[in-house]
């Protein structure tokens, strides 16, 4: 009987002395413990321009980022025509000057909710043209509404000046913005190649003035279809029909 008491007393003594001795091993069973893979739903989904116009984007080769981008222009053009009607008519400016702060804070909205995530490599480009657009057709209503009575009330430039001024401020803004973000070059995903040609596909770039599209270009590297490359791109003095896009340089 002692002999079975001594027996079960040594087996109780041995089990937690095993307990102890795996404690150290206690770390590296948690460290090897295998992560969560992020579930199905956790993937950021790709955006696209709505169902409605997604054909129009489709045939000009373009996409959600050009769609964002569409949104700021005509909010930015809409701003500029009601700043032009607040100046001249003297009839319902208090509809209008709400019309001019509605568009003001929606493009503002879409500074940091879309033009953020549609341009994120040169988001800092986007949220300064837009904040430029913005304070030139600010600087358009106040100065052609304020300036002509208040400073030059009796002289005969009261209405040329104020829009010297702001042509003037815009011209000056328009190149620090060219000579700070922009490039002469721009990237694309090839689409196609033919001996020393090369089709490339081209989303909307701001920075170097290029339009979203297909382009042939020149290859002076090596390049195969699916590869993201660097072209470069020739610039106009003015830009308003777009740069063109000229030859790849080399694959990112």
């Amino acid at each position: 009987m002692a002999k079975k008491t001594g027996t079960k007393m040594a087996n109780a003594f041995r089990r937690i002395g095993d307990g102890v001795l795996s404690l150290h091993k206690l770390p590296g069973r948690i460290a090897r413990r295998p992560r969560r893979l992020p579930s199905p739903r956790m993937k950021i989904e790709r955006k696209e321009p709505p169902a409605r116009l997604r054909g129009f984007f489709e045939q000009r080769h373009a996409g959600w980022p050009e769609y964002v981008m569409l949104k700021a222009q005509i909010a930015i053009v809409a701003l500029f025509a009601t700043a032009v009607v607040y100046t001249v008519l003297p009839h319902a400016q208090i509809i209008v000057f709400a019309l001019i702060c509605a568009f003001s804070a929606y493009a503002l909205y879409l500074i940091p909710t879309q033009l953020r995530q549609a341009f994120e490599h040169d988001y800092p480009a986007y949220r300064a043209f837009v904040v430029m657009c913005l304070g030139i057709a600010w600087a358009f209503v106040l100065a052609l509404k304020y300036l002509p009575s208040e400073l030059l009330p009796e002289s005969p430039y009261a209405v040329v000046a104020p829009a010297l001024v702001v042509g003037c401020f815009a011209l000056l803004a328009f190149a620090a913005f060219r000579l700070k973000y922009g490039r002469s070059y721009t990237y694309g995903v090839v689409q196609d190649v033919s001996r020393e040609k090369a089709m490339v596909k081209v989303g909307y770039d701001l920075c170097s003035n290029v339009k979203p599209g297909m382009y042939t270009v020149e290859s002076l590297t090596k390049v195969g279809k699916g590869d993201q490359v660097k072209l470069s791109v020739e610039r106009p003095m003015l830009g308003l029909r777009g740069a063109k896009v000229r030859a790849i340089l080399e694959k990112v």
